[in-house]
């Protein structure tokens, strides 16, 4: 049996998940990676081509890892899909799409493999954001989306503790990928050039973190600024000044 570990990456063909896979890939383990596309990178050492977005897809990936790759010893459930449109013009169907793939698949793959465990343990990191934390406008449903998930694995840890499973939940700040160009616009389409620059970690550093985050106990790390740090602070203790600053931002 070989000792290499393996790890599973959703949303693996650009952004933080490329960056995973290729940390993970110089650590020395087996990397598996996912997304749409149907050819993955050379960071990859095998793809596995699914929309998550679509439940018989998701069980497909999931039969296609188990069974024709072995078990994997961290899943990475990071793709996800952005959206932008003030909730008066979002049309239920583009919600939809974003609570199916930001929501629904890592609640469906994460129960998936865990009733596939058969007494091997399972660790899972959920890909959230800091979104989750607090309300901005034309973010709404994406908000929404990730509180959702960031919640469910808060209560999947409850459920999990005293097994030998293990879930986490990573709260990225702004990374610097094309989250905004891929993002879902009040007409439906993905914003491409429409979309705004947004410089902040690369996607380097992130995958750093979120690897050394594997290796703590900790349930929830927050990837951000020490400023962005204290603006979640102050938005619990006082969120009128919270959203007052806000305001004022550019």
């Amino acid at each position: 049996m070989s000792s290499t570990k393996r790890i599973w990456v959703t949303g693996a063909s650009e952004g933080i998940g490329l960056g995973l896979l290729q940390h993970y890939q110089r650590l020395g383990w087996q990397t598996v990676g996912s997304s749409r596309r149907t050819h993955g990178p050379a960071e990859a050492d095998h793809w596995i081509p699914a929309d998550l977005s679509d439940s018989a897809q998701r069980t497909k990936a999931v039969e296609q890892l188990t069974q024709d790759l072995g078990w994997p010893d961290l899943v990475v459930l990071n793709a996800g899909v952005g959206h932008w449109a003030k909730a008066s013009e979002t049309e239920r169907s583009d919600a939809q799409r974003v609570l199916e793939l930001n929501y629904w698949a890592p609640v469906e793959l994460t129960r998936m493999l865990a009733e596939r465990a058969q007494g091997r343990a399972l660790h899972v990191v959920v890909i959230s954001s800091i979104a989750a934390r607090f309300g901005q406008k034309k973010l709404a449903s994406y908000s929404a989306s990730k509180a959702a998930v960031a919640l469910w694995a808060e209560s999947v840890n409850e459920e999990w503790q005293g097994s030998a499973h293990r879930i986490q939940l990573i709260l990225p700040g702004v990374v610097s990928t094309n989250i905004m160009r891929h993002s879902i616009g009040r007409d439906g389409q993905a914003l491409g050039d429409r979309a705004g620059t947004h410089r902040g970690w690369t996607v380097e550093r992130t995958a750093r973190a979120i690897e050394r985050a594997t290796r703590t106990r900790r349930f929830t790390h927050i990837l951000a600024s020490p400023g962005v740090r204290f603006a979640l602070i102050l938005h619990d203790l006082c969120p009128s000044i919270f959203y007052v600053l806000l305001r004022r931002k550019p």
